[in-house]
């Protein structure tokens, strides 16, 4: 049973124009709430503890869109999976990762020389190298695998008709 029995009263023009505000609202709010905890953490001294709330609202966030993207059999609006793309996306998300270390480092004075950030910093990209690297080719095997099973369910569907 519905809770609520509403008539759509928008057609579907109307309609991808509103999925369309959503989509770049969500997007907006996506990177917005991340640049917000980063900021809070490196620039104001917040504590994990402090930022929790924000960050379990942008995991609920990124965890849905992935889902139902992999669901969906979506990669990526800009390229294919693959092993460039798996490796372009791999080496910005180590670059971005050390990025953010070696300024939160510098800023609260973690570092008393530039070879005592070197390795950690280092140790730490190539970490998300790998990591990121393995979970995109996991999630590119998986986006090949969904499209080819949709392509076969579609097919079964027109030769029914």
């Amino acid at each position: 049973m519905k809770l609520f029995n509403w008539k759509k009263v928008v057609d579907e023009r109307e309609q991808m124009e509103m999925f369309r505000v959503e989509h770049y609202v969500c997007w907006l709010a996506f990177w917005t709430l991340l640049i917000a905890i980063f900021w809070q953490i490196i620039y104001m001294r917040a504590s994990f503890l402090q930022v929790a709330g924000e960050w379990i609202v942008f995991m609920i966030m990124a965890f849905g869109i992935v889902i139902g993207d992999l669901k969906g059999g979506h990669y990526e609006y800009y390229s294919r999976p693959g092993w460039k793309s798996y490796l372009l996306y791999s080496f910005v998300a180590a670059i971005v990762a050390m990025g953010i270390v070696a300024l939160k480092g510098m800023k609260e004075g973690y570092y008393q020389s530039f070879s005592d950030a070197v390795a950690p910093i280092l140790i730490l990209g190539g970490n998300t190298f790998v990591i990121t690297l393995v979970v995109l080719a996991a999630a590119g095997s998986f986006v090949k695998c969904r499209r080819k099973k949709l392509e076969s369910e579609y097919e079964e569907e027109d030769g029914e008709e």
